[in-house]
């Protein structure tokens, strides 16, 4: 049920990508989701955890409504990842789980260079940081 806002993101990530190749400029760019499914995705706790992995942002404060791109995600990172994302959606059953990987999102020496940051590969776990 997310292949829609799956695509809609790829296509987001590639825009501001070519954006940010265009103006030279690198800036946090909210993500403002325009339909109804793609909402309903914003609101879906796994969507949430997949725009973790790629390196997006959630609202920072109240006064913030919008996920974010932030600035220091480059064209690169940000194609890369739209292209696991599409390549994901094309892939709905994976062939082989070496392939593919557990997760809609996976940062592999053989994907694209530099898909996610090197913040974004891990997440944080609560009380794994030390004894």
């Amino acid at each position: 049920g997310l292949a829609g806002p799956l695509q809609w993101l790829a296509n987001y990530l590639t825009r501001t990508a070519g954006d940010r190749e265009e103006d030279g400029v690198s800036q946090p760019v909210p993500l403002v989701p325009l339909s109804e499914a793609n909402e309903d995705a914003m609101e879906d706790r796994r969507f949430r955890a997949l725009l973790r992995k790629v390196g997006l942002r959630p609202p920072a404060s109240e006064q913030e409504s919008f996920w974010r791109i932030p600035a220091a995600l480059t064209p690169r990172q940000l194609r890369g990842a739209a292209t696991a994302l599409a390549s994901s959606e094309s892939h709905r059953a994976p062939r082989s789980p070496a392939a593919e990987g557990p997760g809609p999102v996976q940062s592999s020496p053989s994907a694209s260079p530099d898909p996610l940051p090197p913040s974004a590969e891990r997440p944080r776990q609560p009380g794994s940081d030390s004894e």
